[in-house]
């Protein structure tokens, strides 16, 4: 009894230590409730601090976060009442039996009855002498304890019975004999009880020796005591393990003891004094079958299948290696697990709380395996990791959706809120107004800093702006545009914020370098934001800004005007193709005098466009926005075809002229272009050198070297070349004489006034000398009186242009002025 005598303290302490630890750890969460509950206020009791901290918009728990609890708290009861984490829990005990796997103590032996005894023997059952001798032998070694595994309930031999008898009474009544209930057949709920034979029970001890195999297959549990002949009677492990205890009970077998080292011996070698007697002294014996023929084997956790006895001998070891087991529901558990998601969580979910939880739970499997070391209480996890889980859930499922929605409401180049955070920042008013900052000339400030010092640009000019303007949220709707949220009451006051905004921006912004930018600001609002589209707001604001860069103002407010605008180019811009299509979009031709002959001898192509619905559109509205859209080489292609169908029209009617056609700077380069041009001129009984391709003195020069090269290609077409509006940009005399033109054509701005301006006067003279110089033509427009075009005779110009001479005409009433018209005029 000396183990059982070393326990004792343990025991005692256990008695009452644990029943305290179970108050302490179910009362836990609810004293963890009170320290966290606010203090009741003075004079009302029932009246709680946080219907203050309600009206005040402080809450001691978001509701989202009381709602994740009470979800957790379903989901762990559901586990609990259900048991439906009973496979997880047997995982984790399997895994804390691995983490504390040790030694038996080496007080218990096992005797088997192996396949080396049964092929010594030759016979089973054995004869009953056999276990007389053994009970011999290990009296006389000095055996503390002898139990046998082994049914004794049918009769055998009687002198074996006898002897065995004998041998029993020898050992004064202190060998246990197995006693057990089984199921009277495979279909029967009927048992029986096998009870050995009356003349070896009267001369020992009964134990039980049922095992439980649970649902799995797996014996877990070992009972303390069964009842059987209307007897109750302590197990066999109990009796080895000399622990006293209630029948009925039951207790986890303790598969963290490794069953190879609890030391075994065959029951062939004991009988026949192979066993020295002093490995048995003092030591508790087992005696049972491991021979696989006899099939009392089990599955265990951890160790598979093992033999019956050896089972039994781990549960004696169990009760000797500590107290009894137990083992507690999970609600202790799963109450201090919704405890600390309380108290981690008492605030809205962010990722260093829900990590804090989640290290918090992580170390809950750690409190099982301290309790089943140190007091052998297991407790069930699996409700808390339920429930842990689903706090876990639904926190990192928050948190995702809201790095999504981050996400969606953030510029990814620069950090800023973007265009959908300001839809969510307006959600709810009932009107405001939006104002859009404008970067000018982005594109190139962009390619020219690369992405990273481009973002820091965006953040330097967005922090110049709230200073400027108060500060506010800056979104970045567009790639060149930022925009704030102003209130209708601030609108008179905005031109003044807008107005320190810009001189602000007159300063270099610093993002790696130093770079100038310019802002331009559109403003658009709206009465009643409800059933108005934030997008739509900002696309007005931002067309507004556009429109005051054009204007030369820097803020302009979105109106009526500029929403019919934008709908005029729209509607114009998919109108073009028709237009074409059907001759709404024609040619009109405006002679040219040439003044050494006085004869009409060419005539610029003008397009125009007589609209079905709205009459005459000026070119000033619809050809820049053909070109900014693209649509240039299209609409040069039809005036050209035109102008080549009308020349040779012209022609056959004995008027053989050159004709004018503007190219624009955007299509001036484009080789597929030209190539078009080639075609439409092979196909033409036009000769190419007929007609005249006109280019703007600045996009000439704007890249001299690619416009001497596009230059060459149209050359080799066999058309002239005139520059357009010479003298309005920057070309030098290095450049134009390097040009392949054959003409200059001197802008009207310069000619109007040559009979009154000096100055101008000696640069049309000067200009008409050096282009001769150079083996240059020179066409002067915008003539308007007679004086003008005398003054450019006595100058030696070589064409005239313009309403004196005659205004544009259609290709019929050009064909009527050819024949009588042009004569007159010269």
């Amino acid at each position: 009894m000396v183990r059982q005598g070393r326990w004792r303290p343990v025991r005692e302490a256990r008695r009452q230590i644990v029943p305290q630890a179970r108050s302490l750890i179910e009362a836990a969460p609810m004293a963890f409730a009170m320290l966290r509950l606010p203090r009741r206020r003075a004079g009302d009791p029932m009246m709680l601090q946080a219907d203050l901290d309600e009206r005040s918009g402080r809450l001691p728990f978001a509701l989202p976060q009381i709602a994740v609890l009470a979800a957790a708290a379903l989901v762990g009861a559901t586990i609990l009442l259900t048991g439906a984490g009973a496979g997880v829990d047997r995982i984790l005990q399997d895994v804390r039996y691995a983490v504390r796997a040790h030694d038996a103590t080496g007080e218990i032996h096992v005797v088997e009855i192996d396949a080396k005894s049964l092929a010594a023997l030759t016979k089973w059952p054995l004869p009953r002498s056999v276990h007389g001798r053994a009970v011999d032998q290990l009296r006389a070694a000095g055996a503390r304890t002898i139990g046998f595994d082994v049914d004794f309930s049918a009769a055998s031999d009687p002198r074996e019975d006898a002897a065995f008898a004998a041998a029993l009474k020898r050992a004064g009544g202190s060998v246990y004999l197995a006693t057990f209930r089984q199921a009277a057949d495979s279909t029967s709920e009927e048992s029986v009880e096998n009870i050995p034979i009356k003349i070896l029970e009267e001369n020992a001890f009964l134990a039980g020796v049922n095992v439980r195999p649970d649902a799995s297959g797996y014996v877990r549990q070992m009972p303390l005591g069964t009842v059987t002949g209307g007897t109750p009677r302590p197990s066999l492990a109990n009796l080895t393990a000399e622990v006293p205890a209630d029948t009925g009970e039951a207790f986890d077998i303790d598969y963290s003891i490794r069953p190879e080292t609890i030391p075994r011996h065959s029951l062939i070698d004991l009988v026949t004094g192979r066993v020295p007697a002093a490995a048995l002294a003092g030591k508790r014996v087992i005696i049972g079958a491991t021979a696989i023929e006899i099939r009392d084997y089990y599955a265990t956790p951890r160790h598979g299948v093992i033999p019956g006895v050896v089972i039994q001998a781990l549960a004696a070891e169990t009760l000797m290696q500590g107290p009894i087991p137990q083992s507690w529901s999970g609600g202790g558990m799963l109450l201090l697990a919704l405890a600390a998601a309380a108290g981690i969580l008492r605030k809205a979910a962010s990722p260093r709380r829900l990590a804090g939880f989640g290290a918090a739970t992580a170390v809950l499997p750690l409190i099982p395996l301290a309790s089943e070391h140190f007091f052998a209480v297991s407790m069930a996890l699996a409700p808390a990791l339920g429930s842990a889980a689903t706090v876990i859930g639904l926190n990192g499922a928050a948190l995702l959706a809201q790095r999504a929605r981050r996400k969606e409401t953030t510029d990814a180049a620069t950090g800023l809120p973007n265009l959908a955070a300001l839809e969510g920042a307006l959600a709810g008013r009932a009107q405001a107004n939006i104002v859009v900052a404008h970067i000018e000339h982005f594109a190139m400030i962009a390619s020219g800093l690369g992405d990273e010092a481009t973002a820091k640009l965006i953040l330097r000019v967005a922090d110049r702006l709230r200073l400027a303007c108060g500060d506010m949220h800056i979104y970045r709707v567009d790639t060149a545009a930022l925009a704030w949220i102003e209130t209708p009451d601030d609108e008179s006051s905005l031109d003044g914020r807008l107005e320190a905004a810009a001189a602000l921006m007159r300063a270099p912004v610093e993002c790696g370098r130093l770079v100038d930018v310019s802002l331009t600001f559109g403003l658009s609002g709206s009465e009643n934001l409800a059933g108005s589209s934030v997008k739509q707001l900002v696309a007005d604001a931002a067309l507004a800004a556009v429109h005051a860069a054009q204007r030369g103002n820097r803020w302009q407010k979105f109106t009526e005007a500029d929403s019919e605008e934008a709908t005029l180019q729209l509607s114009l811009l998919g109108e073009l193709d028709a237009a074409m299509a059907s001759g709404e979009l024609w040619n009109a031709y405006q002679p040219k005098l040439d003044l050494h002959s006085g004869k009409v001898l060419s005539v610029e192509a003008l397009v125009r466009w007589n609209h079905a619905q709205r009459g005459p559109i000026g070119p000033d509205k619809f050809i820049p926005l053909v070109e900014e859209h693209g649509r240039a080489a299209d609409l040069t292609r039809h005036v050209l075809q035109q102008a080549l169908e009308d020349a040779w029209s012209w022609q056959e009617r004995g008027h053989p002229i050159n004709v004018a056609v503007n190219v624009s700077a955007s299509v001036l380069a484009d080789h597929g272009f030209i190539e078009s041009v080639r075609e439409a001129l092979r196909t033409s009984p036009v000769p190419p050198e007929r007609i005249t391709i006109e280019v703007t003195e600045s996009a000439a020069m704007n890249d001299p070297a690619r416009a001497i090269a596009a230059l060459e290609s149209w050359r080799a077409l066999g058309v002239r070349i005139s520059i357009d509006d010479y003298g309005t940009g920057q070309s030098s005399l290095g450049y134009l004489q390097t040009l392949p033109a054959t003409e200059l054509k001197i802008d009207k701005s310069f000619v109007q006034t040559i009979a009154s301006d000096t100055r101008n006067a000696i640069m049309v003279r000067s200009t008409i000398a050096m282009a001769h110089e150079l083996g240059l033509k020179v066409v002067a427009e915008g003539i308007e009186d007679q004086e003008c075009l005398d003054r450019l005779r006595e100058m030696g110009c070589d064409t005239a242009q313009g309403f004196f001479i005659s205004k544009p005409l259609s290709a019929p009433e050009l064909a009527d002025f050819l024949g009588t018209g042009a004569r007159a005029a010269a």
